[in-house]
């Protein structure tokens, strides 16, 4: 049993996977905090990047996911009660999902010579929208939830990653390449037209995750120790920094309830570790504070 942030010990845990490790619970948080996200560890028993949640009520992180290898950026399905997430299986990437009761683990979408990665379910549930890289050309399909009659929706002007649905299922906030800047668009489904998210802005920018209004996008800006968390407004296309500090600030998501966001930081060890904040930059509080470990790509339950 691997190691979390906490004092750890080998036991069962309900359903999920067999085995919970249940760590010193935070205290501080509040009980609604729930978030899936992925894990990397290094240790005697080898290399391995797996999916796991924690619940901050109790202070549990459990490991859903525990075959060797990469297993990376989870999205949650409420609706069907899964999770579904990038597996790589020997050197090639495909999408799987699995119940979130560790149920019904199976490959989604896989096919000779291509890749699929970053996978992001539409708000009714019924469709996949992910990145489909071939030739080495990366672009954008959708398909239905079980892999099905995939269609490619987005390839001219690529690369095109990072697809994420906007909450009326009208769009896809996407990352593309401009004069050689990795940049944040919207993608109107129906006409197939592509706009800048903020066209005022030359900047890195990438991670995009709308709030659940459709209102606001909250994505990482720059690269490396100057990437922070920022928010726009899509009504006046305003943009707030929320972070401001020396090392690199990833992949933020908001909550169900759009009162928080979810993200990762460098701190406090220089390893990816979990915090969440206020909509606004304040109330900044740590979920995860591990010096072995790298978390990822968090996701709200």
């Amino acid at each position: 049993m691997r190691r979390s942030f906490g004092l750890c010990a080998t036991l069962p845990v309900l359903a999920i996977v067999g085995y919970g490790c249940l760590a010193k619970p935070p205290g501080h948080l509040p009980s609604s905090v729930r978030v899936i996200y992925s894990k990397a560890t290094d240790d005697s028993l080898g290399s391995s990047k797996d999916i796991y949640f924690l619940v901050a009520r109790s202070g549990n992180e459990l490991r859903l996911t525990g075959e060797d290898g990469f297993d990376g950026y989870p999205e949650f399905s409420a609706g069907l009660r899964k999770v579904f997430y990038t597996r790589e299986v020997a050197g090639s990437r495909q999408i799987w999902s699995v119940g979130l009761d560790g149920s019904g683990e199976g490959v989604v979408l896989s096919a000779m010579g291509a890749e699929f990665s970053d996978p992001s379910v539409s708000p009714d549930e019924t469709q996949l929208a992910y990145t489909r890289t071939q030739g080495g050309q990366s672009s954008i399909e959708i398909a239905s939830v079980d892999g099905s009659e995939p269609k490619t929706v987005l390839e001219d002007g690529g690369p095109w990653r990072q697809p994420r649905w906007s909450p009326d299922g009208e769009s896809l906030a996407v990352v593309g390449v401009r004069d050689g800047v990795t940049r944040i668009f919207v993608f109107d489904i129906g006409t197939g037209a592509t706009q800048p998210l903020i066209a005022t802005e030359t900047g890195p920018q990438s991670e995009p995750n709308w709030s659940q209004d459709g209102n606001w996008i909250v994505f990482k800006r720059g690269e490396a120790k100057a990437a922070e968390i920022a928010l726009v407004d899509l009504s006046t296309k305003q943009v707030t920094r929320l972070t401001d500090n020396e090392v690199e600030d990833s992949a933020p998501a908001f909550s169900p309830g759009g009162d928080r966001i979810v993200f990762v930081s460098r701190r406090p060890h220089g390893r990816y570790n979990l915090w969440i904040m206020g909509v606004d930059g304040s109330k900044v509080e740590s979920l995860t504070r591990s010096k072995e470990s790298d978390a990822r790509n968090p996701e709200w339950i």
